[in-house]
């Protein structure tokens, strides 16, 4: 066991009380006010320089005692999902409908731990750490307000770190891999404009549920025959919605999805195939139709460089039966935005439980935290040294 790892172990208690009471205390995205106000205290009694991003997230810093050099980064995110808690836990939610059944109080807690243990080591590094408590990851809005409050002016590297409830791997178990790692998120509404009239006589209307139908197909062959086969693309209609009566051919339909894909050229281009087979459709079934595309997530690609000093840090605190590649994943994850101003890293820390992530009944194994105290104490000394080392 290394000095990091004794380390972390030594805040364990600590921070398992910090994140029990963010556990009991859940906010919604863009509203996480106590939970600020509780890392804000936190910092404040360690004597850590922060600044607040508005009225939610926080910025802090650390600098080395052995003088200036690069920035890192270590980013949390900090809020709940709507969701009603059922696990049963001493400490479960106070908060009518809300949970953190994503684990971002986890995330919260490590990370003010990887600051606990990265203070003690201050005299130990040149450079600035960056601590980032970032809001509203759940809606997609808040790597981009941090973005825009500074959180990545002259960041040099970073790292991201997400706790995963899978019961496959030994609590503390550390994935991730190389290049794509997740994908985009995209969420589009479509909708489709005819002409009603009687259902005896369609031929004197144009029908929006018809057009909107052939829509929903027509939109499959984006993945088939639009792109390259063996890159990943997913198309998803999750609502339709059109007609008024069952004898009454309908004026208006709308639909709702999402695309997802792993490519930054197929991403670029997904929205103008999207519109030109929508309206195409449309307009061969006598209708019109409109495409509002809403972009959440870009895809998140681990950087080559970034990977490789991450996985000598984890090396070095990580037992080698408890490495193991992750999977691709075409979930979301706005730590994506980071990746435009910096090169990082993403990685997953297992903490087994047999419900999954976004269920009303998921836990997770506190145990697991103090290795990924230590993943990210290491991944933060390891990236100071290596860009000095290649900026000398």
């Amino acid at each position: 066991m290394t000095k990091i790892n004794e380390m972390s172990h030594a805040v364990l208690p600590e921070i398992i009380a910090f994140r029990r009471d963010l556990h009991r205390h859940p906010e919604a995205s863009m509203k996480e006010f106590r939970t600020t106000e509780k890392i804000c205290k936190e910092l404040n009694e360690l004597g850590i320089d922060y600044r607040r991003t508005g009225d939610v997230g926080v910025i802090a810093e650390l600098h080395g005692g052995k003088g200036d050099g690069p920035t890192v980064m270590l980013r949390a995110d900090i809020d709940a999902l709507s969701i009603r808690e059922e696990t049963g836990l001493p400490y479960a939610s106070e908060e009518p409908g809300l949970m953190h059944a994503c684990g971002h109080d986890t995330h919260t807690a490590i990370l003010l731990g990887a600051v606990k243990v990265l203070q003690q080591l201050k005299d130990e590094f040149a450079g600035t750490v960056r601590f980032v408590f970032q809001p509203g990851e759940e809606t997609a809005q808040g790597a981009k307000y941090m973005v825009q409050h500074g959180a990545m002016e002259n960041v040099d590297m970073f790292m991201g770190l997400h706790i995963l409830s899978y019961p496959g791997f030994a609590p503390g178990t550390i994935l991730t891999l190389p290049g794509n790692l997740f994908s985009s998120v995209d969420m589009f509404k479509i909708r489709v404009h005819g002409a009603s009239t009687h259902g005896c006589i369609p031929n004197m209307g144009a029908d929006a549920v018809v057009a909107g139908a052939s829509i929903v197909t027509n939109l499959q062959t984006m993945v088939s025959r639009e792109f390259d086969p063996m890159e990943p693309v997913v198309v998803t209609i999750g609502t339709f919605n059109g007609g008024t009566r069952f004898n009454i051919v309908s004026g208006e339909a709308e639909m709702t999805g999402t695309c997802r894909s792993f490519d930054l050229d197929i991403y670029e281009k997904l929205p103008a195939v999207m519109e030109r087979i929508v309206k195409n459709t449309a307009a061969a079934l006598k209708c019109t139709a409109d495409v509002e595309f809403n972009r959440l997530t870009r895809p998140l690609s681990n950087d080559a460089r970034a990977f490789a000093v991450f996985k000598g840090a984890e090396a070095k605190v990580i037992p080698p039966e408890l490495s193991h590649p992750s999977a691709r994943n075409t979930g979301g994850e706005d730590c994506a935005e980071y990746f435009s101003y910096a090169p990082g890293v993403f990685v997953h820390l297992a903490a087994g439980n047999e419900h999954p992530m976004h269920s009303s009944k998921v836990q997770f194994d506190e145990s697991a935290f103090e290795n990924g105290i230590a993943v990210e104490v290491q991944f933060a000394l390891d990236a100071l040294e290596e860009l000095a080392k290649n900026n000398a």
